[in-house]
């Protein structure tokens, strides 16, 4: 007995969201027929089973770690994610690009204290973020670090 590509479809997304594309890949690699596949994922759609808008949505305010938005918007496009869709929901997620450079450098300087102002804004350039902002936060942060040590030596 032939399982059918809807039926395909709906095990699938039983186990874990997928996208439209990512949906359509795999039922492209169990054999389905074009039209078999576009059927099946069009009868999923139009029961909201699948929504790439929602998984964009889904997927950058659970994000795993603090990256930054050019990532994010990659990190989408690659799973199937129209751009314009994944601008939107990286645009309109709940904690701003500001706020996962600060979470990602506490996460560098705790893993790495001794490390230095070019591997930070390395790390930091790899992980997605603006060059600009990137800088801006290392400057507060040595500003900072400054303070505290004048602090501590006005102290003695």
């Amino acid at each position: 007995m032939t399982v059918s590509a809807r039926v395909a479809a709906l095990r699938l997304l039983a186990t874990c969201r997928l996208t439209e594309a990512q949906l359509w890949q795999k039922l492209e690699a169990r054999g389905y027929l074009h039209e078999a596949i576009g059927d099946a994922i069009a009868r999923c759609k139009l029961e909201g089973y699948v929504d790439d808008r929602l998984f964009a949505t889904l997927y950058v305010e659970g994000a795993r770690k603090p990256v930054g938005n050019a990532r994010l918007v990659a990190e989408l496009v690659k799973r199937g994610i129209d751009l314009d869709a994944a601008q939107d929901a990286v645009a309109c997620a709940p904690s701003g690009q500001e706020e996962r450079i600060t979470a990602a450098y506490a996460r560098l300087a705790r893993a790495k204290p001794d490390l230095s102002y070019q591997s930070a804004a390395r790390a930091l350039e790899r992980l997605g973020f603006p060059t600009s902002l990137i800088y801006r936060v290392l400057r507060a942060e040595a500003a900072s670090a400054l303070a505290q040590i004048i602090g501590s030596e006005a102290a003695c």
